[in-house]
Protein backbone atom coordinates (compact mmCIF):
# COMPACT_ATOMS: atom_id res chain seq x y z
CA UNK A 1 0.00 0.00 0.00
CA UNK A 2 1.37 3.45 -1.22
CA UNK A 3 1.38 6.40 1.17
CA UNK A 4 -0.90 9.09 0.99
CA UNK A 5 0.27 12.02 -0.96
CA UNK A 6 -1.28 14.15 1.20
CA UNK A 7 -3.17 14.15 4.91
CA UNK A 8 -6.71 15.05 2.64
CA UNK A 9 -6.45 11.54 0.97
CA UNK A 10 -5.33 10.23 4.42
CA UNK A 11 -8.90 11.41 5.89
CA UNK A 12 -10.54 10.73 2.92
CA UNK A 13 -9.52 7.05 3.12
CA UNK A 14 -10.25 6.64 6.69
CA UNK A 15 -13.46 8.36 6.62
CA UNK A 16 -14.83 5.79 3.81
CA UNK A 17 -13.06 3.02 5.60
CA UNK A 18 -15.23 4.13 8.89
CA UNK A 19 -18.44 4.56 6.74
CA UNK A 20 -17.91 0.38 5.53
CA UNK A 21 -17.43 -0.59 8.78
CA UNK A 22 -20.36 0.91 10.32
CA UNK A 23 -22.70 1.20 7.70
CA UNK A 24 -24.08 -2.15 9.11
CA UNK A 25 -24.33 -1.34 13.24
CA UNK A 26 -26.61 1.95 11.87
CA UNK A 27 -28.83 0.00 9.18
CA UNK A 28 -31.13 -2.07 11.29
CA UNK A 29 -33.05 0.63 12.68
CA UNK A 30 -36.38 -1.46 13.31
CA UNK A 31 -34.34 -3.81 16.08
CA UNK A 32 -33.76 -2.03 19.38
CA UNK A 33 -31.25 -3.01 21.46
CA UNK A 34 -32.32 -5.36 24.27
CA UNK A 35 -30.75 -4.60 27.62
CA UNK A 36 -31.16 -6.88 30.94
CA UNK A 37 -32.20 -5.48 33.71
CA UNK A 38 -29.65 -5.35 36.19
CA UNK A 39 -31.97 -7.62 39.24
CA UNK A 40 -32.00 -5.27 42.24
Amino acid sequence: MEPFTSDRERVEFLFALYEKLTAPLVAPKNKTPRRKKAAG
